[in-house]
């Protein structure tokens, strides 16, 4: 016997499995929408994760943060989660969906939802261009020894203030002595400071050249040693031989140190 798929028993049940069905996929584009971290905020599974984040949603510049920026029409609302309770972890706006350039005010909360911190990105007056020129000098003081001591003082630049990893571009003048004399030692050097607070050096005067590498404290004291090679062994002073190095920074300018995040 045929049966009437006509009657409303079937159409009931076709409703119910395309209900279903709209149910599954709305639920699997969620799960694919939400990222997972692990407890260093590195991307995971959710089955190992400690943080979770929303899908970011994009949201008109002055009604986020109450102003316009030159170049942004737009910022990303970013929202971070506990996993195990689902509590608010971290909120904010920021350029980029990745959160790494954070605009207006930005919280970050323990996992009982008290606050920890809350910071003020504030660019009001800030105007994005293809090219921008280092900010104000910072002041560094150094000390080496090599053959020789050497105390040197100068200016340094920040060419890439904007990223974690900091190069800086210095140029001083010091000096030394030798047999009782003090003679004038330029400084020029590039160091580049890492995140993971280890930094590389490198440098010249009219009398050697010189390579350091070690630890950094946020960018304010460097640490390290190296090599430093006399250009001519006949001239005094002469600089050469293993090289211990200590380097301090003095900056108005908070970009310049390695900023501890909160999380």
């Amino acid at each position: 016997m045929l049966l009437n798929t006509s009657k409303p028993y079937f159409k009931n049940k076709s409703l119910y499995i395309l209900f279903v069905l709209m149910l599954f996929t709305i639920n699997t584009s969620a799960q694919n929408d939400t990222l997972f971290f692990d407890q260093n905020w590195k991307n995971t599974i959710k089955e190992s994760a400690i943080y979770y984040r929303t899908k970011p949603v994009k949201i008109k510049t002055k009604n986020a943060i109450g102003y316009k920026l030159a170049a942004t029409d737009s910022l990303y609302i970013i929202n971070d989660y506990y996993l195990k309770n689902n509590k608010l972890q971290f909120e904010g706006y920021s350029e980029d969906s990745e959160g790494k350039y954070l605009v207006g005010k930005a919280k970050w909360y323990d996992e009982n939802n008290n606050l920890l911190d809350s910071r003020d990105f504030n660019y009001k007056n800030y105007n994005k261009s293809k090219f921008e020129f280092p900010k104000w000098p910072i002041l560094y003081l150094d000390y080496k020894i090599a053959s020789k001591n050497q105390f040197i003082g100068g200016l340094e630049f920040c060419l890439d203030c904007e990223s974690k990893n900091k190069l800086f571009l210095g140029l001083g003048f010091g000096v030394t002595s030798y047999n009782h004399t003090y003679y004038g030692l330029p400084d020029l050097h590039l160091s580049y400071n890492t995140e993971k607070f280890l930094f590389i050096k490198s440098g010249i005067s009219d009398k050697h050249a010189y390579a350091l590498a070690g630890a950094t404290l946020l960018n304010f004291l460097d640490l390290g040693f190296g090599y430093s090679q006399s250009f001519n062994k006949d001239k005094i002073p002469v600089i050469n031989g293993f090289t211990f190095g200590a380097t301090f920074r003095f900056s108005s300018n908070q970009k310049v140190y390695t900023q501890i995040k909160i999380m």
